[in-house]
């Protein structure tokens, strides 16, 4: 599953590219979840609030915020470089700004079926080889966080609190289900609460761990001897 989104102050041009988006799913075996945006506040808003896409068609002259200014703030202020920008323009002379921003591609106006497809066609393969994500579900909507991203899981109660770059975010949850759901991941339990990304871990010691945020969490007795065999095992990379 994809999510993406399609920013365009053009009305016209988003129902187009989104009719081209649902011919293209139909033929590929991906599902996409595509929302429409018709400025770049409005999508920036968004993400602000935690929503997560995995590529966005972005159109360069808007009004208010531009798609080279929404680029810029992606990348710099929320440090997302896993979010694929593939731009859309009616012109081709924006080389040295968009290079900054760090796009996936280019696309030029008017939009074709084929010129869509292409580019598709090579993002959707870059993601199922470079990204990896953990997804969660609040009410109705599914959020997806880069892996990376992930400081901590917390468990309190029925819920479970994930602590990340971008803050933190409640969902309900169990947390032998989402260790298990990131075995393949260097992820660590320390405690019957705690679940924590070992590549986040700035310091460790016996009794209590300090993460990335400097956040420090108590090791519990049970799991301290665990931990340490785990943490051979990583530094030996087995």
């Amino acid at each position: 599953m994809f999510k993406i989104a399609i920013c365009d102050d053009e009305r016209i041009i988003c129902m187009q590219l989104e009719g081209i988006l649902e011919e293209i799913e139909s033929g590929v075996a991906e599902e996409f979840i595509v929302e429409v945006f018709l400025s770049g506040v409005e999508l920036y808003k968004c993400i602000l609030e935690g929503v997560y896409f995995d590529i966005i068609f972005l159109d360069i002259e808007m009004e208010g915020m531009d798609g080279i200014d929404f680029g810029q703030r992606l990348r710099e202020e929320l440090t997302n470089e896993a979010t694929q920008i593939i731009y859309i323009s009616g012109k081709a002379n924006y080389a040295m700004e968009l290079f900054k921003v760090r796009p996936f591609d280019f696309i030029i106006k008017p939009l074709t079926y084929e010129e869509v497809y292409r580019v598709m066609k090579r993002v959707i393969k870059f993601l199922n080889k470079n990204n990896r994500f953990f997804e969660y579900k609040i009410s109705h909507t599914i959020y997806r966080v880069p892996i990376s991203n992930i400081i901590y899981f917390e468990s309190q109660g029925k819920k479970i609190n994930i602590v990340t770059y971008n803050g933190d975010t409640e969902f309900y949850g169990k947390l032998d289900e989402i260790e298990e759901q990131l075995t393949t991941f260097n992820f660590i339990r320390i405690h019957k609460s705690y679940l924590v990304n070992y590549e986040h871990i700035s310091k460790l010691e016996y009794t209590q761990v300090t993460m990335s945020n400097n956040t420090i969490l108590s090791i519990s007795q049970s799991n301290r001897k665990r931990v340490r065999k785990l943490q051979i095992k990583l530094k030996r990379g087995y």
